[in-house]
């Protein structure tokens, strides 16, 4: 089995807040909207007041970000900076999506491509 190689710069994450705990640190997991998986997040003493009212909600994370080197997930956010609440989707409002262009021949179907995505992790 390979050691996770890892790298860190500032970035954000969006999903949606879940597991706050207090042990060993103040810290919660963040589910990425993207990849469906947890991020953990660290924050610093002080910071408590900004989990008020987040959990189970959409926010975005921002601070230092570590990805796997190979696939680019998110695994960990550490020295947040900012925390912003995102609005929940209404229910039907993809019925709402404009300007989708028409594939072209020789196109994968949409499908297909989030399949592959998904099938990549």
């Amino acid at each position: 089995m390979r050691a996770r190689v890892t790298i860190a710069a500032y970035g954000a994450v969006e999903g949606r807040i879940q597991t706050l705990t207090t042990r060993q640190g103040l810290r919660f997991t963040l589910y990425d909207s993207l990849h469906g998986r947890a991020v953990s997040c660290y924050l610093r003493e002080g910071q408590q007041e900004t989990m008020r009212g987040l959990w189970d909600r959409r926010a975005v994370v921002q601070g230092r970000v570590s990805r796997d080197a190979i696939t680019g997930r998110p695994i960990a956010i550490r020295n947040i900076t900012k925390i912003e609440p995102r609005p929940e989707a209404r229910t039907g409002s993809y019925l709402e999506a404009r300007g989708a262009s028409p594939l072209r021949p020789g196109d994968p179907m949409p499908e297909d491509t989030l399949r592959k995505i998904r099938d990549a992790w």
